[in-house]
């Protein structure tokens, strides 16, 4: 019995039809502070990961959107779940290319675990990059103080875990030719108002 399984592992393994583990996912939890109110994975139904993905290390921050129009009516929690299954069917990403997701209410989402690096339609390498994303299209509306509290206070949580200094805080068109994250959220990182509400928001905690 036991030569018999011996003979069988060898034929299986010579014909390339042995059995492979899946690739481990390791997911980091983060330690978020009462004021952020994240919906974690777990909340918002997130499937799993199951295949290999780049771990990394966060050196910087970078703001994206959708670039999509979002409706006020349409349900920010089904909108994640449709993006994760056709970043997997349709890309073949191993998950949601950002780490983060804002609606239009200013409430964040998990979605990727931060310490994979997330994936890009443009020709930049995110490893590295901590990835936030508001849900909507930055051309055609503005951020609401809602979405932009919420962005510069996830941010100043992700600079400090991190160590990532204000100057490491851009935008997707910083680093690719794109119009992403938008001209009315882009305007913000431009003129300098998100990095200086962060660099305000780590003096004062």
């Amino acid at each position: 019995m036991k030569r018999f399984s011996l003979l069988a592992f060898v034929f299986l393994t010579l014909t390339g039809c042995a059995i492979h583990p899946k690739p481990t996912v390791t997911v980091v939890k983060l330690n978020y502070p009462a004021e952020l109110q994240v919906v974690t994975r777990q909340e918002w139904r997130w499937i799993p990961m199951t295949a290999a993905a780049r771990e990394h290390t966060i050196t910087k921050i970078t703001i994206h959107h959708e670039g999509v129009d979002f409706p006020p009516d349409k349900d920010p929690v089904e909108s994640i779940r449709t993006l994760q299954k056709w970043s997997r069917a349709e890309k073949n990403w191993p998950d949601i290319p950002y780490h983060f997701m804002i609606d239009l209410n200013g409430k964040i989402y998990e979605t990727r675990p931060i310490n994979y690096a997330g994936d890009t339609n443009t020709t930049y390498d995110p490893t590295g990059h901590a990835l936030i994303c508001l849900m909507g299209n930055y051309e055609n509306i503005e951020p609401t103080e809602n979405q932009l509290n919420s962005l510069v206070a996830l941010t100043a949580f992700l600079a400090k875990t991190y160590n990532v200094p204000v100057s490491e805080i851009k935008g997707h068109k910083d680093y690719a030719e794109t119009l992403c994250p938008g001209k009315n959220l882009y305007k913000f990182l431009q003129d300098g108002t998100i990095q200086k509400r962060v660099a305000d928001k780590l003096r004062t905690e």
